[in-house]
């Protein structure tokens, strides 16, 4: 015994008719596209209005302000002896480079060590002209966004 359904596939419409199959049978469904049809529109009879029914009064409640949240707290550097810039990770990542010294002369703007985070090589810039008091990493390290790098007197 076949079923007859209407099926739609990519805008086309299919009537389809399927053989319920048993253990001894093997014919397979039949399908033949159809002619397209204007939708059927179907009206749905809409429920009654409710009736109007009055408010109840609101529940009195207490309204607190929110609580303040806590700001969260950024590790810090220890600050760098008689005035120094430090020079912190802007991000976690894997020293690749350290291109100064302790004692060297930088300028402003000169690359001071390559920082690979995400797959990408940052360059760490110097931010002042000034002397390399003391760097606080070596190449393989890893580091956290805050960790000292490097001391600029």
């Amino acid at each position: 015994m076949y079923k007859r359904y209407r099926i739609v596939i990519n805008g086309r419409e299919y009537e389809v008719a399927a053989e319920e199959l048993g253990a001894a049978t093997s014919n397979y469904a039949q399908a033949s596209p159809v002619a397209p049809q204007a939708p059927s529109v179907q009206t749905i009879a809409q429920p009654p209005a409710p009736a109007h029914v009055p408010a109840a009064p609101a529940p009195s409640v207490q309204v607190s302000p929110p609580a303040p949240k806590p700001t969260p707290t950024v590790p810090t550097a220890p600050a760098p002896p008689s005035g120094g810039a430090t020079i912190s990770a802007p991000m976690p990542g894997k020293i690749l480079k350290v291109l100064v010294q302790p004692g060297m002369q930088i300028k402003k703007g000169q690359n001071m060590l390559i920082l690979e985070a995400m797959k990408m090589e940052n360059e760490i810039l110097a931010p002042s002209d000034g002397v390399v008091r003391d760097v606080k990493v070596k190449e393989g390290d890893n580091v956290n966004t805050g960790d000292p790098m490097v001391i600029i007197a």
